[in-house]
């Protein structure tokens, strides 16, 4: 993959990974996934998404002639859909869109593109830090989206132990953040969509890994998260809600006066769709 921009506002830098050719961080895991199916024989794959990783799915399995069902939450926006269907792979929408792609998976012997329990996704991810290491090496912390926690485990593989880590979730999601921050009020509403998902087989490894970085994990509310979305537009970065949830992380640790270096950097996982 191409290094994407880093790019420095005031005392903090934004690691650009909306500009992925598909949009999103997850352009750095499929491929790597997708060389490891081919390599064990596989043609075919299925993914169960919320929107991101079904559309970096679609767009790497068409150029590698691998074909893919896609199961999808009928609650999709119409935008990531579109997206998706400017290829020809199969779409089910599904109330149980996990399960039912992991069925899928050993019923049709498929490769199942589940980043949290494929290993070669770690190895994906693991590429962004290879980036802001040659871009900003001495970086003192980084602040990232959890929805699988997948991307942060990734990218703490290369990380130097020096460097703290920081987690962000809704208060409408708060899997793991609640155990770290639990001063927040608890909302219905999840306005970070590529975030829901609450079966987590990594969970105790995003913990400890966090913990191990002397980092922390903050859960933040919808309007802070607006506000600061609204903030990052007006520093010309137009980018996705769950981007936004790391930059109100970063924000929120300063206000608490918790020490986060001089070289901290947010990381923007996806484009606004």
């Amino acid at each position: 993959m191409t290094n994407t921009p880093l790019v420095k506002i005031d005392n903090f830098y934004f690691k650009r990974e909306d500009q992925n050719i598909t949009g999103s961080a997850k352009d750095r895991a499929i491929p790597v996934q997708i060389t490891n199916l081919k390599n064990q024989g596989f043609t075919s794959a299925v993914i169960s998404s919320t929107g991101n990783a079904a559309i970096s799915a679609a767009y790497f399995c068409h150029q590698n002639d691998i074909d893919l069902t896609i199961f999808l939450s009928s609650t999709v926006s119409a935008q990531k859909l579109n997206l998706l269907k400017q290829y020809n792979h199969e779409i089910i929408f599904s109330p149980q869109p996990i399960s039912d792609a992991i069925k899928f998976s050993k019923t049709n012997n498929v490769y199942l593109l589940r980043q949290s329990t494929d290993p070669s996704a770690l190895d994906g991810y693991s590429q962004i830090t290879d980036d802001l290491l040659s871009q900003i090496p001495q970086i003192t912390s980084i602040f990232i989206p959890i929805g699988s926690g997948t991307t942060l485990l990734g990218i703490s593989q290369k990380l130097p132990k020096t460097v703290k880590i920081f987690g962000a979730q809704s208060s409408a999601n708060p899997t793991i953040s609640k155990l770290f921050d639990n001063q927040f009020t608890p909302e219905n509403r999840l306005i970070t969509d590529a975030l829901s998902v609450k079966f987590l087989p990594q969970k105790k490894e995003v913990i400890n890994t966090i913990k191990n970085s002397q980092g922390n994990c903050f859960t933040l509310q919808n309007e802070a998260i607006i506000y600061a979305s609204s903030y990052l537009e007006s520093k010309g970065i137009v980018t996705s809600l769950e981007g936004a949830l790391a930059f109100t992380a970063y924000q929120k640790a300063i206000k608490n006066k918790i020490e986060v270096g001089e070289y901290p950097v947010i990381l923007l996982t996806g484009a606004k769709r």
